[in-house]
């Protein structure tokens, strides 16, 4: 044999070698990835408390806030003791929007405020750090 045939020989010798050891770590990488997606999946669960339409004044302004939230928690428990309670987050919730103006209602970063500032309240009212997040399903200013 030639050089040629020889080095011809060894890189293809080398490219099998190469494909080889790439399938069997994306297939490994593959099967982990796989798992680690169902078990976190299993701890993501959330449960959803979606509050009927409320009506509040605006500081300052003749104007009204139509909102209707929902509220997110990973506690099934937290779940329970969210529906018994309405009566308190809702009037938690009123009082944070009543002392809002227009001004800081306004746009997509006053609403991201308001959220995170009745997440916040509700975390500290109830004492439970499991409620994840607020959503707002309607919010209008009239």
């Amino acid at each position: 044999m030639n050089n040629r045939n020889v080095i011809l020989i060894v890189l293809l010798i080398l490219v099998v070698v190469l494909a080889v050891v790439g399938i069997v770590l994306g297939v490994t990488f593959y099967r982990n990835n796989k798992n680690g997606n169902n078990s976190n999946k299993k701890n993501l669960e959330t449960f959803n408390l979606t509050l009927e339409d409320m009506y509040c004044n605006i500081k300052d302004s003749k104007k009204i806030v139509k909102v209707k939230i929902t509220i997110e928690t990973n506690n099934k428990e937290t779940l329970e003791l969210l529906e018994k309670k309405q009566f308190l987050i809702r009037d938690d919730i009123n009082k944070i929007i009543r002392n809002k103006t227009e001004e800081e209602l306004q746009g997509e970063e006053g609403q991201i405020k308001l959220q995170k500032e009745i997440k916040e309240s509700l975390i500290k009212l109830f004492n439970d750090e499991t409620i994840t997040n607020v959503y707002f399903d309607d919010l209008i200013i009239q």
